[in-house]
Formats: structure tokens, C-alpha cells, sequence
């Protein structure tokens, strides 16, 4: 026995290092082999009548060694097939076993006699599965041809029922997409798409017409031959992934991790391309395999229920005339083939008018597109085809059953090819969670729910906005196309939009509908981009952005976009929208765009107004001396950016300052899971790291920061930050207070404490995508301030590590805006020397860059490599 296990054993280790396309089918047929030799030296070992052994029983591969797709680790399926008067031992199949799980393999053995593993399949849909798959290895022939013609009574007496739950299969099977875990990390079984998916199939047709394979699926019109090939090469496929999942993570699991995907790119010999890493060109091929399995599938159960209704309840239905050649019946359209003209305008009008009727398109229908697709590929500038497809578009409900329907067949490719490139294009970060095309079609989702009023009470700005768009046509095909320009990696937006007219000559567009889709998919980081990463006070970033829009009514459609875009990204985009003070943003640059540049007369009517707003609510608090000496401290920026409200909080705090003993005044305001710290301080050095780090130290996560300056020496520090520990954990405002203080009066070691606190948090970081950091320095963009941006991983000390290391470097920060993309960061300082000037000495320059890459990255600081 020991002989046989070691020969085994060396066997399956020789298997596992193969990759190639044919381990599958040997280590099929060394399992097989071993299995009938271990059957006959059992056999022979008894003491027993072999012949009426050999007759009571039969071994059968099942589930995927039944298919010959059995990778070596993975458990494998055998059933022992017993006859009614069975002198069978349990006993005697571990002496088949044994040897098998001696070398390493988990073997998985089920017995019983006929009535009792049909039993299990009723009640197991697992098991179920498994035994439709079975085939015959060794023992009694005869028995196991009883036992397929029973599965056959049986699946006919069932019928309807197997079929109504492999229905439901399917349908939780898509559920799992509105799990954000399902994308970052995907199942290659339990996907849609997945194995599963597969495996469905092949018992759907077995259960509806006893159909064996996927061949001769084809010759009863369930399957196209290009399908067939299809689902074969991404069932190999899935199934040698499994095997190397299973190598490398241990276990039983069907999950590509986020960590591992990187390691089976390189297993895989996947190459780094411009601007994409290897992992990212891996997990593309993968997405495209989901998503062409899944719209074969969806095809198949189509076909399966249009056939059964036809020979069911559905027969004889009556037909209502929808158009010339055109046929309602069954809620499905219908085409007269020797009415209606195969041209292109009139393919795209069959999608159009599913969409506006909510009806299915027939099976014959969909044979008929497939057949005549190809009057697709050389319709460019056809204006049937424009107008069918701009209502397609507009008409479709959010749920795009018939948008994805003419991108699954392969039509929208046709008329775009652009979009090839990007198809199932992901980015390895836990920020952008859908490949590029489901990324487009839930931004197209999102404008809908728009302007059908979901975000009445979320978002009532926009909602404002969107009542105020006569036509969405244009917007709705920029969410289909916005992101098209990622095939180039970096600065995609510019990309996607030098694509855009000849996409637009193409589709039909006229002139003034190619310039706005140009605008649109060109400018749809423009918003978000500039409210997050540059100070709202800046009126040459302002008045910037007000003339690359143009218009109002670019401005409104560019912001309905950019919330679109940031929901469909996955679920912290929306937050992140949250975060960032786009309405504030778009408020300015609409009024730039309405009434035009302020004069120095405007300005000081608005400061006067302000100046009367803040005097009404600090009546209490000061005379109307105090006040104007108060205000000849302020910034006219500062005025500008803040609320009234907000300048009369501040007042009263520093009024508060200027008459306690204490270093600091603090304020918090609370909701929902974040908090805005406001502190007063008289400046003193290094104030903004050190604050920074205490509120590291209380577990709060920076997603924002304003930092202002006073003439009269007085600082403004704002917060925005977020509990780690989540909703209704709040930290202890008091300790966080004394904790400041402490530091104040130097009694905290605060790079000791942060690096100790760093430590201890290393091991509940989310994934990262290991990019090189990146420092831009800006002299251009503003007359007054230079502009630091700053691109790395987040982590815990980030901002401290920073600001500490301008702070040694003699630089003053008057502005921070830190915005954070889950482990991504993009961190903006407005700064000057301490001597009140631009930094545009080369060799500060330098060093200012050479010691944050140095923080940031240590001595490993190579150039970046993708886009967040």
C-alpha cells in the first residue's frame, strides 16, 4: 500500500506543476486509472466470490472528475453505486480511497443504492448537480446504466420543478453583484458568470431534453457553436484558476483574493503594460470571461423559457401589430423576416422599441440580429442609427435590461470598437471596484435615478439642477462613454475626449452634440478634482474652471455627471461625493458664469453684507469697534469661502482665546459616524502636524483640512474627520483636549507615539496597491501660493509625516485640502516660505520633494504607475 501511495504521490506532484491546458485531462486520467487499479487489487484481496462483488457494485466519477475537469486540489467526487442485495462494506471503498488521500488528494465519497441517492438529489441541490455528471469507471456496467435510466424517470417526473430551482440558481446568483465584495474580490464559482453558471447549463438541458453535453446542445437550438466554444475555454480555464487558488491560499476556497491577484498574475506570466499593472491586465481577462459566459447564459435561459411557453401556456397567444413587420405576442416582439429590412437603423430600432413597450425581444428576433449584426460595422454616420439609438438611451428604465442587451450582443462595439479596449478594464485599488463597461452602465443608472427624483432628499441641489434639463440624451450617452479614454491609463478624461469625434462622426452625431459629448467625457473630473483638491477661495482656480465650462447649462449637465460617476464607482464614492464640496464649487463658478467677474465694488458689497451678518449674531459679544478691528484681521479669502455663521463661531472662539489662559480652544459638531474639530490657537510652530497626530493617536481618520492664517497671529485649524471605529464610536473629546494640551506643553513624544500607533494598526490595513508616490509643485496655477500636491497610499500618520517634514523645511501652509480614495490619498497645500513667498527656489524645490518622497516611500522611490 505504502508503494502505491509514494508512486501516487509523485504523480500528483508532477501534475501541480504543470499550468498548461492539458493537466486537466491527466490528472483525470491518472485518478481514473488509479481508481480501477485500487477497485481490482481490492477485489482480489477478499476473501469473497470477486464476480458477485464486482456485480453489487459500481464506481462512478461525478461533479467535475465527471467531466474531466478535476483539478489536483480539488476534493475528489466518487460515488459507489450499490445494488439492492449488496454484500458492499463500507470499509472496503477506504481501501480505495486510502491510497488516494495518502498521496494528497481529499477524496469525497458518496454511496448508496439507487433509491437512496435519488433521495439525497431531491433534497440536496448540490448532490443533485454532482450526479447528473456521473460516469461509469469501474465495477458493474449494468447497474450503472440502471441507474441512468432512473435519473432519466426522474428528471422527467420532476421536470418542473429541477428547472423552476436551477431558475432560482440563477437569480441568486445575480443578487451576489449588489455585494461590493463580489467585485473586489470575485468567486470563479458562485460569480455570475462563474463556474456555476456553467454548470447550470449543462443540467438545464439536461432536465428540459435530456441533452448530455454542450455539443449536442447545439443541434437542439440551446446553444450556438461560437457559445459552446465560449463556455468550454472559460470552464477549462476556471477550473486550472481553481486549482492555483487553491495552491496558493490552502483550503477549499473559489475566491480570487485582492492580495493573491497579484500573485496569479505573475504565476500566469502576465506582463506590466503602459499604465497597467500586470494584475490589472489578469483580472481584465477574467471580468471578460464573467461577463461572456453570463450573457451566454442569459441568452440560454431565454431560449429555454420562450421554448417552454411555446409548447405550454403561451402557445396559440395572440399577436398584436406593433409596426410593419412588426409583431407583439407573449410580450415579446416578433419580426416578420420577409417584411422587415436588415439594415442597421432598423436592428437598433428593435432595442428601442423593447424598450419603450417593456417587451422581451423573441428568439427569432434575437437570430435575426445575430444574423445581420454586421450591417453594424459599416454604418458609421448613419442618422437612423443615431436617432434609434439616442432613444434607446433615453427611453430605457434604469434597470437597462435593454441597453446591456445590445452591449452583450456585441452591437454597441460594433458602433463604438473604442470600447473593446476597455472591456472588463479594472484598476487594482478597493476604491474602483466594476470593470470599465459596468462602471459606464451603473453611471447611466445613476443620471436616471436623477432625474427621476431619488436624490430628492439626499441631494435636493441636484435634483434642482436636473428638473432644469430639457433634454438628458446628450448626458445619458456621456455616462456610457465618460470613462472610454482609460484604455491609455493615465489622464484618461483628456484621452477619452481627443476620442470623442470620431466617435461621435461615427454614431451621427451633429456638430453641436459631438462638441458637448466631447466636453463632458474631457471635463468629467473637472468638478470633483477642483473641489477637492484646491481651496474654494481661489478665485483664479475658479474663474479657470468657469472658462473651460463655458456655460450654465454645461455647468448644470457636468454636474449631474460628476455625482453619477462617483455612486457608480462603488459604495465610497458616494461618500466620497459627501466629503467634498462640489455644490459649493458649482454655486461659485455658476455665479462667475451668470454675472461675470466680480468688480472690486461687488466684492466689498458682499464683504459688507457678510460684515452685517456676522455683527447680528455676535451683538452680544462685542461693540461694533471691536468688530471692525476684529475684521481688518481677515482675509478677504477667508470672507469669501465661510459662511457667516461659521465667521461668528470663530469669532466667538477667539474671542474666547484672547481671554482664557489656555493655548488652544477647540470645538467639535458630529454626525453620522465624522466630525469637524475647529481649533484656535495663536500661532505658534508646527501647529497643524501636531494636531494632525493627536487626532491620529484618538483613532480618527483626516479626509479634510482648511488651514487659515489671521494678520493678527490667531490660526484656524478644520478638521474633517471620520471615526475608524465607525458610527456611535466616538472618541473622548476630553482626553483629545488634555492630549493637546500635553503636547502643547511638551510632554508628548509625538513621533514615538505615532510610529507605536502606526505599529499597532499595521495589520488591520485594507488592501493597497503598491504605487509609487508622486509630488507635483505648482507655481503656475496661482499668483499668490505655490501648490503642493501630494499622491501616496494612505496611512496611519500620513498628514503628520507630511506637514512635519514642510514645517523643518521652514514652508507655512495656509490652505490643506486632503482627499482620500479609500487607500489613495491626493494631499493639496497652498504654501509660502516662512518669509511670505512663492517656493520657486529650484534647490528647495528639490529637497522639499527628494524629503517627502524619502517619508513617503523610504529608499524605494521609483516612478508612478497608473492613475487613481
Amino acid at each position: 500500500m505504502q508503494n502505491i501511495s509514494e508512486s501516487l504521490k509523485r504523480q500528483r506532484e508532477q501534475i501541480l506543476t504543470d499550468s498548461s491546458e492539458e493537466m486537466l485531462s491527466r490528472h483525470t486520467s491518472l485518478i481514473e486509472i488509479a481508481i480501477i487499479s485500487l477497485y481490482n487489487r481490492m477485489i482480489n484481496r477478499l476473501n469473497l466470490d470477486a464476480e458477485q462483488v464486482r456485480s453489487s457494485g459500481a464506481v462512478l466519477a461525478a461533479g467535475a472528475l465527471g467531466r474531466g475537469l478535476l483539478g489536483p486540489n480539488q476534493a475528489v467526487p466518487v460515488l459507489l453505486l450499490r445494488a439492492e442485495s449488496s454484500p458492499w462494506q463500507e470499509e472496503w471503498m477506504d481501501e480505495i480511497a486510502s491510497p488516494l488521500v495518502e498521496a494528497g488528494w481529499v477524496v469525497d465519497v458518496q454511496q448508496g443504492t439507487m433509491d437512496i441517492l435519488l433521495d439525497r438529489a431531491d433534497k440536496d441541490s448540490g448532490f443533485f448537480l454532482d450526479l447528473l455528471e456521473t460516469r461509469y469507471i469501474s465495477g458493474n456496467r449494468h447497474l450503472a446504466e440502471q441507474l441512468e435510466r432512473a435519473l432519466e424517470a426522474y428528471l422527467e417526473r420532476r421536470q418542473n420543478d429541477l428547472l423552476g430551482a436551477l431558475f432560482e440558481s440563477v437569480e441568486a446568483r445575480q443578487a451576489r453583484l449588489e455585494d461590493p465584495k463580489s467585485w473586489m474580490e470575485p468567486d470563479l464559482d458562485r460569480n455570475p458568470g462563474g463556474l456555476s453558471e456553467i454548470t447550470a447549463i449543462r443540467a438545464a438541458c439536461r432536465v428540459a431534453s435530456n441533452v448530455r453535453n454542450l455539443e449536442d446542445a447545439i443541434f437542439g437550438g440551446y446553444l450556438t457553436r461560437q457559445e459552446v466554444d465560449l463556455l468550454q475555454q472559460a470552464e477549462k480555464t476556471y477550473a486550472r484558476l481553481l486549482n492555483l487558488v487553491r495552491t496558493l491560499a490552502g483550503g477549499s476556497t473559489t475566491t480570487l483574493g485582492f492580495k493573491e491577484q497579484e500573485i496569479f498574475a505573475d504565476k500566469l506570466g502576465y506582463q506590466a503594460r503602459s499604465g497597467f499593472l500586470p494584475v490589472e491586465t489578469f483580472m481584465q481577462y477574467i471580468y471578460q470571461l464573467f461577463h461572456g459566459v453570463l450573457s451566454v447564459a442569459q441568452e440560454f435561459w431565454e431560449r429555454l423559457r420562450e421554448s417552454r411557453e411555446d409548447h405550454g401556456e403561451g402557445e396559440g397567444a395572440a399577436s398584436q401589430v406593433l409596426e410593419a413587420g412588426i409583431l407583439a405576442r407573449a410580450e415579446r416582439i416578433h419580426i416578420q423576416t420577409d417584411r422587415y429590412s436588415p439594415k442597421a437603423g432598423q436592428i437598433v430600432h428593435l432595442f428601442a422599441l423593447a424598450a419603450k413597450n417593456n417587451m422581451g425581444l423573441a428568439n427569432v428576433t434575437r437570430q435575426w440580429i445575430r444574423h445581420h449584426r454586421n450591417a453594424l460595422d459599416t454604418a458609421a454616420g448613419d442618422q437612423a442609427v443615431r436617432e434609434e439609438l439616442l432613444a434607446l438611451i433615453r427611453m430605457d428604465s434604469e434597470g437597462l435590461q435593454f441597453v446591456r442587451g445590445f452591449y452583450n450582443q456585441g452591437l454597441m462595439l460594433s458602433l463604438v470598437p473604442e470600447l473593446s479596449a476597455i472591456h472588463g478594464l479594472v484598476q487594482h485599488d478597493a476604491f474602483h471596484l466594476y470593470p470599465v463597461q459596468e462602471h459606464h452602465f451603473r453611471t447611466l443608472a445613476e443620471l436616471k435615478k436623477i432625474f427621476r427624483g431619488d436624490y430628492a432628499q439626499a441631494e435636493p441641489e441636484l435634483t434642482h439642477i436636473a428638473q432644469g434639463v430639457e433634454d438628458p440624451t446628450s448626458l445619458y450617452l456621456a455616462g456610457l462613454l465618460h470613462d472610454i479614454g482609460k484604455s491609455s491609463g493615465r489622464g484618461h478624461a483628456a484621452h477619452g475626449g481627443e476620442m470623442i469625434p470620431a466617435v461621435a462622426r461615427r454614431l451621427g452625431l451633429n456638430a453641436d452634440e459631438s462638441d458637448l459629448l466631447q466636453f463632458l467625457v474631457a471635463q468629467h473630473l473637472l468638478l470633483m478634482d477642483n473641489a477637492s483638491m484646491r481651496d474654494l477661495g481661489d478665485d483664479e482656480m475658479v474663474a479657470n474652471c468657469a472658462s473651460i465650462i463655458g456655460t450654465p447649462e454645461r455647468l448644470d449637465l457636468l454636474a449631474l455627471l460628476s455625482l453619477a460617476d462617483m455612486v457608480a464607482t462603488g459604495p465610497k464614492g458616494y461618500q466620497k461625493w459627501r466629503d467634498t464640496p462640489v455644490i459649493p464649487l458649482y454655486e461659485r463658478i455658476r455665479h462667475l458664469l451668470e454675472k461675470g467677474e466680480p468688480s472690486h465694488q461687488a466684492i466689498s458689497e458682499r464683504i459688507a453684507h457678510i460684515r452685517s451678518q456676522v455683527a447680528g449674531e455676535v451683538s452680544d459679544l462685542m461693540m461694533p469697534v471691536e468688530l471692525e478691528s476684529y475684521f481688518a484681521n481677515l482675509a478677504p479669502r477667508y470672507l469669501l469661502s465661510m459662511l457667516p455663521g461659521t465667521i461668528a463661531k470663530h469669532l466667538r472662539m477667539e474671542w474666547q482665546l484672547r481671554h482664557s489662559e489656555e493655548p488652544l480652544v477647540m470645538e467639535v459638531a458630529t454626525a453620522e459616524g465624522s466630525a469637524e474639530i475647529t481649533l484656535l490657537s495663536r500661532e505658534m510652530t508646527g501647529l497643524v502636524s501636531r494636531s494632525a497626530g493627536i487626532l491620529t493617536l484618538h483613532n480618527m481618520d483626516i479626509r479634510g483640512a482648511q488651514v487659515f492664517a489671521m494678520n493678527d497671529g490667531v490660526l484656524i485649524l478644520i478638521f474633517q474627520c471620520r471615526f475608524e471605529d465607525g458610527p456611535g464610536r466616538e472618541p473622548d473629546w476630553d482626553a483629545v483636549r488634555a492630549d493637546l494640551k500635553r503636547l502643547l506643553e511638551g510632554k508628548v513624544a509625538l513621533s514615538y507615539r505615532i510610529a507605536a500607533h502606526a505599529a499597532s494598526h499595521r495589520f488591520a490595513q485594507p488592501p493597497l496597491r503598491k504605487t509609487p508616490s508622486q509630488i507635483l509643485i505648482d507655481n503656475e496655477s496661482n499668483a499668490r501660493y505655490t501648490i503642493l500636491e501630494v499622491y501616496t497610499l494612505d496611512r496611519v500618520g500620513l498628514l503628520y509625516t507630511i506637514t512635519r517634514t514642510l514645517f523643518e523645511l521652514q514652508i507655512r501652509i495656509f490652505v490643506a485640502k486632503i482627499t482620500t480614495k479609500v487607500d489613495q490619498v491626493a494631499d493639496v497645500f497652498y504654501i509660502r516660505t516662512n518669509q511670505g513667498k512663492k517656493v520657486t527656489d529650484p534647490e528647495r524645490i528639490t529637497e522639499i520633494r527628494d524629503a517627502l518622497l524619502f517619508w513617503l516611500d523610504g529608499l524605494d522611490t521609483g516612478e508612478d504607475k497608473g492613475e487613481d
